[in-house]
């Protein structure tokens, strides 16, 4: 519990750090009486904004803030996990609560410290833009979210992605500031719209920033589950070593140089990935095989049922991702490369065994 409640906190505060730099962002670059000198070009302005906007959003994710709670800092973004299965019901709730009070409190404070500069920009309050309809707003919040949100799931997804994550979400939420910003304002996040809505106080179409999010969210859950059919890893958008999962459906194991993996003669109820780092395999005092990325280690206890045939010992600090016995067959299913990559282990093992026997004779 006491995980929990730090990650609570953090989400809080890294919400609350992202309104802030967005907020200010918006009132230099905007507001009437700036002292930053208006850039004449409206899309290049726009570009910018987006930059500074993103870039706090950005800084968080990579931050111990994002690294204990997983950097979501935004409603749709944890309604799309929680529809995958990866948090669980009392942690969204709790965290859409402490995103919805940190955007307000991110908001409060770029008043409190710009005063005129954030009241000019109406504490950059998201509404529609002159001349487009509800339901045109409506769709393009709704598609907006949905490409932040399948893009996110495709990062984290892909081992040699996975850690550029908030540097390519980043950027795309500033393409469609730049993009899109004159439609709707960009908003794809409820509590970026509802914290400075309330401080404005400008009403102005919210179902809007509520109702179009979470619909481009769940698309992109379901358009993401047709495309590969699986589970997302994980809902953390950045792991590291150093801060464990908030979340108990973490896919990952992350282990240290010299944590023994798995035990010979033990039961065998899970598999793992090797997705960073190495890990040597020994029997008695005799090293078999060192593994890398892309290896699978425990698959055949697995497969088998048998008690594991080796000890394992992380030779570097690695991350593992996690294969129980029910995930074996979508893992196998609906990821080809993975299967590509145990068939062709598994061969080689056979390779080997093969020639000592002929060794032998």
């Amino acid at each position: 519990m006491r995980r929990n409640l730090s990650a609570y906190a953090c989400e809080f505060a890294g919400t609350a750090l992202m309104l802030f730099i967005g907020i200010s962002a918006v009132a230099f670059m905007w507001a009437p009486g700036s002292p930053v000198p208006p850039v004449g070009n409206a899309a290049l302005r726009r570009l910018l904004t987006g930059l500074l906007f993103a870039g706090g959003a950005t800084a968080v994710v990579y931050s111990p803030l994002g690294q204990i709670s997983g950097g979501h800092i935004n409603p749709a973004v944890t309604l799309a996990f929680w529809r995958m299965g990866k948090v669980s019901t009392r942690d969204a709730v709790i965290y859409s609560v402490v995103q919805f009070a940190g955007a307000f409190a991110g908001a409060y404070a770029a008043g409190v410290a710009w005063g005129p500069l954030t009241r000019g920009v109406q504490f950059a309050a998201t509404v529609p833009g002159d001349g487009y309809s509800w339901a045109g707003a409506l769709a393009a919040e709704a598609a907006i979210t949905f490409l932040l949100v399948f893009t996110i799931f495709v990062c984290i997804n892909k081992p040699r992605v996975a850690p550029r994550t908030g540097l390519i979400c980043g950027t795309l939420v500033a393409l469609l500031v730049m993009i899109e910003a004159p439609v709707t304002g960009t908003s794809l996040n409820p509590a970026r719209t509802l914290g400075p809505a309330v401080l404005a106080p400008n009403y102005t179409s919210l179902w809007i920033y509520f109702l179009g999010p979470a619909a481009g969210a769940l698309l992109a859950v379901g358009a993401y589950r047709g495309q590969w059919g699986g589970q997302t890893v994980c809902a953390k958008l950045y792991h590291t070593e150093k801060y464990p999962c908030p979340f108990d459906r973490c896919s990952y194991r992350l282990v240290a140089s010299g944590e023994t993996v798995m035990k010979e003669g033990e039961a065998g109820d899970e598999a793992y990935l090797v997705e960073r780092g190495s890990l040597d395999v020994r029997r008695g005092d005799v090293s078999l095989a060192r593994l890398g990325p892309g290896d699978w280690v425990g698959e055949m206890s697995l497969l088998l049922d048998e008690p594991r045939s080796a000890t394992v010992v992380a030779a570097t600090d690695a991350q593992l991702r996690r294969i129980t016995r029910h995930d074996l067959g979508h893992v196998l299913a609906e990821d080809p490369k993975r299967t590509e990559e145990l068939l062709r282990q598994l061969a080689r093992r056979v390779k080997a065994t093969n020639e000592r026997v002929a060794g032998r004779a």
